[in-house]
C-alpha cells in the first residue's frame, strides 16, 4: 500500500499528515530523518524539497533506497521536455540540478510558483552550482554580473566545459563580470574545454577575450583585478601550482602584442575574397614550378621569431572591486542589458613578435597579371630574376575591426589553459583568425582542435602555418585536429600530409570541406610526397565530389598501421578497379580497425573486398551508408554476406541504412541470428532501406525461431511500413520482446513527392 497518495476522496492519509510536517520542519528535524528506518523514509522523499532531497542522497543510498525516479518526475513536471531518445540519462538528480542552476541564472524559472524548488534558507544557485559540470552561456551572457564568490567557488570546483551559445554583445560592466568569471573557471579552476558554438557575427572583442584567456593570458587592470591573484605573486603561483602554470618564456612573449595594428615584417596578407588568395599548399617549405615560362611560387614556414623583452615576474595585483561580481541573485529576475563595450586598447607592441607567411610573387610595379590554376598561384610571364618579396596594400582590417586588439599586453601572464578548444559555426574574418593563430603558435597545452564552419577560405593558410610554428615548441601536447568547412583552396590529401608531417604522433584527424577553384583533371596528375609512418588512430574524411588521387589515399592508409577508426565519405574513385586496391590495402596494412564507415560510395563492384574486411577479427563495427551494395547482383552477394558475418564473433554493431536491401535481404538478414551462427551482432540498422510491413513481419517471425538472439537494438526508420500499417503494427509488437525498436511515423509518399520536385 503506498501511504503517500491520498485516498479517492482526496483526503490525505496520517503518514502523509505527518510527511508534511516533517518536510516543513527539516530544518530542526534534518539529521533525525536521516536515521529513519528506509521504509520510512522512502515514503517521505518524495515530499521533501530540491535542497533537502539532495542533501539527503548520502543517506538514502546507505539505506538502499534510490531518489532517481522523484529527481526524473521533477524533470518531467519542471524542465518540461524529454531527454533525446538515443541519450542516456546517467544521473537524474545532476541532469536536473545542472539545467535548474542555467535556467535560474537566466531568470527564465519562476522557483516561488513550486514549493518544491523554493526554500527561504537555500540560495538555488548555491544549491545547485557544484552539480554544473558543464556551463553553457549564451545571448548576453545573462546572470553573469549577479554571480556571488561563493557561487564562483562552487564553479570553479564543479565546472569542466564552458560552452558559448548564441552570443552577442553586452555592456561593459558584463564584459568585465565574464572576464573574471573564465579568469577564475580556467585559471584557478578545473575547465580543461571550452567551446563556441552558433555565432555567425562575433564580436571581435569578445572573441579574443575568450580565446586570449582559454590561451591562459591573463593582464591584471585596476578597473579589473582579481582576488586569488592578490594572494600570491606569479613566483608563487608557479611553486604552488606547476602543473597548472606554463612558463612565461619565449614562446609566449610572442603572442601577446597586437596582432592587427603593427605592421609585421615579411607578412603577406591578401582579400579573402578574391582569387589572389589561391596559393599552393605543401608541407613546411614549398616551391610550386609552374613551368618554364613561369617562375616559382614558394610558400615558407619562417623561424619562430621572439621578442627580447621579457615580462616582469612579478606583477601588482589589486583588491576586487565589490561591483565586479555583484551581490545574490534574484531568481526571477531579468537583466536588461546596455549593447557596446569599452575596453582599454592602447598598448605598445614590437613588430619582432610577429611573423606569418613569406610568399614570394611577382613585383605588382610592371603591372603583371596573377593566373590561377588548380588551386595554385601561377606567375603570368614573369623570369625568376623578377621575382620579389611584397607586402600587399590592403593590410589595414575594416574599420569596424581596427579598434579590436589583443587584450593582453606586455606584462601579461600565462596562466593553465585549456586542453580542447572547438569554435563550431563562428565566423572568422581575416583580423580575428590572426589573433587566433598568434595565440595556437604557443598553445602547447592543447590537445583537441576542432575547427567546424568557420568560412576560413584562403584563412586555412593562416591556421596551417600557426600549427606548423606550435609544433616546434617544446611540449607540444595535439593530438586530435578536426576541421570542417565549406570551401577552402586545399587538396583534403594534401591537407592531410601536411598535418601528419607536421604532426607526426597525431591521433586523430578529421577533414571535411569543399574544394574552390578545383580542376579533376589536373589534380589526378598532382603529385605529393609520400606519407611517412604516423600514430593515428582515428581518420575522418569528407571529400569534394570530383575523383580523388587513389595513390595518395592509399599512401595514407599505409602509413596509418595503427587506425582504430576509419571514416571515408563521399570518396569517388575512377574505376572499381582502384576501389578494389583499396579495400585489399585496407585489409593488408590496418588490421587493427575495430570501426570502419563508408558513406555515399559506390560499392556494388567490390563484394570479394567487402568479404576480404568482414574477416577481420578485430573488427567491431562497420558502416556502409547509402553505398548501393545490394543494387547489383544481390542473388549472389547476398548469401555470402550473411554467411561470413556469421563466421565473426567480433562485429556487434552493423549499419546498411540506404542500400536497397528491400524484404528478402532483411528476410536473409535473420540468418544471422540461427543456431549455427557465431555473430554477435546487438545492433542492427536497415533504416531508408526500402523495407515494406510484409518484409518486417516476415524478419520478426524468423527472429521468433532462434532461441538465442544476441540482438539488443534494432533501426528501422525511413522505411515503407506505412503502406499497410496494421501489418506495420503486427510487426513491431512481434519485435517488442526481441528487442528495442527506433522506428518512424515516415510518409514515404510525400517524401516519394518532395523527392521528385527536387529533380
Amino acid at each position: 500500500m503506498d501511504n503517500t497518495v491520498e485516498d479517492a476522496g482526496g483526503t490525505p492519509t496520517l503518514f502523509e499528515l505527518c510527511a508534511r510536517v516533517v518536510n516543513a520542519n527539516m530544518d530542526k528535524l534534518e539529521e533525525d530523518v536521516w536515521g529513519l528506518p528506509a521504509v520510512v523514509l522512502q515514503g517521505i522523499l518524495p515530499l521533501l524539497n530540491i535542497y533537502y532531497l539532495e542533501r539527503i542522497e548520502h543517506a538514502a543510498v546507505k539505506k538502499g533506497l534510490s531518489t532517481q525516479s522523484i529527481w526524473c518526475k521533477l524533470w518531467n513536471d519542471v524542465m518540461k521536455s524529454k531527454p533525446s531518445r538515443f541519450g542516456t540519462v546517467t544521473c537524474w538528480r545532476k541532469k536536473f540540478l545542472e539545467a535548474f542552476f542555467h535556467n535560474v541564472l537566466r531568470g527564465i524559472l519562476d522557483i516561488s510558483s513550486d514549493q518544491r524548488l523554493y526554500d527561504q534558507r537555500f540560495s538555488p544557485l548555491v544549491h545547485s552550482s557544484r552539480h554544473v559540470s558543464e556551463l553553457t552561456i549564451c545571448n548576453k551572457q545573462q546572470g553573469v554580473t549577479e554571480l556571488p564568490p561563493v557561487v564562483l567557488e562552487c564553479l570553479a570546483k564543479s565546472v569542466e566545459t564552458l560552452k558559448f551559445l548564441h552570443l552577442r554583445s553586452s555592456d561593459q560592466a558584463t564584459l568585465k563580470s565574464l572576464k573574471l568569471l573564465l579568469h577564475r573557471l580556467i585559471h584557478y579552476g578545473q575547465v580543461n574545454k571550452v567551446s563556441l558554438l552558433s555565432w555567425p557575427s562575433p564580436d571581435t572583442k569578445l572573441l579574443v577575450l575568450i580565446l586570449s584567456i582559454s590561451a591562459g593570458f591573463w593582464q591584471q587592470q585596476k578597473n579589473c583585478p582579481c582576488t586569488f591573484c592578490l594572494k600570491q605573486t606569479l613566483n608563487s603561483s608557479t611553486e604552488l601550482h606547476p602543473e597548472k602554470r606554463l612558463e612565461t618564456n619565449s614562446l609566449t612573449t610572442s603572442v601577446i602584442t597586437d596582432p592587427i595594428n603593427v605592421q609585421p615584417r615579411n607578412i603577406v596578407e591578401e582579400d579573402v575574397g578574391s582569387q589572389s588568395a589561391l596559393l599552393s599548399l605543401q608541407p613546411l617549405n614549398i616551391t610550386q614550378n609552374v613551368g618554364t615560362d613561369h617562375s616559382e611560387c614558394s610558400v615558407e614556414f619562417p623561424v619562430h621569431q621572439v621578442s627580447k623583452n621579457t615580462h616582469a615576474k612579478n606583477a601588482r595585483c589589486l583588491k576586487l572591486s565589490p561591483t565586479a561580481c555583484g551581490s545574490k541573485v534574484a531568481s526571477t529576475s531579468q537583466n536588461n542589458l546596455l549593447s557596446g563595450s569599452d575596453i582599454q586598447d592602447n598598448f605598445k607592441s614590437e613588430t619582432d613578435d610577429l611573423y606569418d607567411f613569406i610568399f614570394s610573387v611577382p613585383s605588382t610595379g610592371e603591372g603583371k597579371t596573377l593566373g590561377i590554376k588548380n588551386g595554385h598561384k601561377e606567375i603570368a610571364k614573369e623570369k625568376p630574376s623578377e621575382v620579389s618579396t611584397v607586402a600587399f596594400s590592403d593590410d589595414l582590417p575594416p574599420m569596424e575591426e581596427r579598434s579590436s586588439r589583443m587584450l593582453f599586453f606586455e606584462g601579461a601572464h600565462h596562466f593553465r589553459s585549456v586542453t580542447v578548444l572547438n569554435l563550431h559555426n563562428v565566423h572568422l574574418t581575416h583580423s580575428s583568425c590572426r589573433s587566433l593563430c598568434h595565440l595556437l603558435r604557443s598553445w602547447v597545452s592543447l590537445e583537441k582542435l576542432t575547427m567546424a564552419y568557420n568560412d576560413l577560405g584562403a584563412n586555412i593558410f593562416l591556421v596551417v602555418e600557426a600549427l606548423s610554428a606550435l609544433s616546434r615548441c617544446p611540449g607540444c601536447s595535439l593530438i586530435m585536429f578536426s576541421m570542417g568547412d565549406f570551401k577552402t583552396y586545399v587538396p583534403t590529401l594534401d591537407l592531410a600530409h601536411t598535418i601528419l608531417t607536421t604532426f607526426p604522433s597525431l591521433q586523430f584527424l578529421s577533414l571535411s570541406y569543399d574544394l574552390e577553384f578545383h580542376n579533376e583533371k589536373d589534380e589526378t596528375k598532382h603529385i605529393l610526397p609520400e606519407f611517412k609512418e604516423n600514430q593515428l588512430k582515428h581518420l575522418e574524411i569528407r571529400f569534394p565530389q570530383d575523383p580523388l588521387p587513389t595513390e595518395h589515399l592509399i599512401s595514407v592508409l599505409k602509413a596509418s598501421t595503427f587506425l582504430l577508426e576509419l571514416s571515408l565519405d563521399n570518396a569517388t574513385f575512377i574505376c572499381s578497379e582502384d576501389l578494389k586496391n583499396m579495400l585489399h590495402i585496407l585489409a593488408e596494412y590496418n588490421r587493427a580497425l575495430r570501426r570502419i564507415s563508408f558513406h555515399d560510395m559506390k560499392m556494388m563492384d567490390v563484394h570479394n573486398e567487402i568479404f576480404l574486411l568482414l574477416n577481420s577479427p578485430c573488427l567491431e563495427e562497420i558502416k556502409f551508408s547509402f553505398c548501393r551494395l545490394f543494387e547489383r547482383g544481390s542473388e549472389e552477394f547476398l548469401p555470402g554476406f550473411v554467411d561470413v558475418l556469421k563466421r565473426n564473433p567480433s562485429i556487434k554493431t552493423l549499419k546498411l541504412c540506404g542500400n536497397r536491401l528491400g524484404n528478402d535481404g532483411l528476410a536473409a538478414l535473420a540468418d544471422i541470428y540461427s543456431e549455427d551462427s557465431l555473430s554477435s551482432v546487438q545492433y542492427l540498422d536497415v533504416s531508408s532501406n526500402l523495407i515494406r510491413p510484409e518484409g518486417l513481419l516476415l524478419f520478426a517471425k524468423k527472429l521468433e525461431q532462434c532461441r538465442k538472439i544476441k540482438l539488443r537494438h534494432l533501426s528501422i526508420s525511413q522505411n515503407l511500413l506505412d503502406r499497410d500499417p496494421v501489418m506495420a503494427k503486427e510487426a513491431l509488437q512481434c519485435l517488442e520482446g526481441v528487442c528495442c525498436v527506433v522506428s518512424d511515423n515516415w510518409d514515404s509518399a510525400q517524401a516519394f513527392a518532395d523527392h521528385v520536385s527536387v529533380m
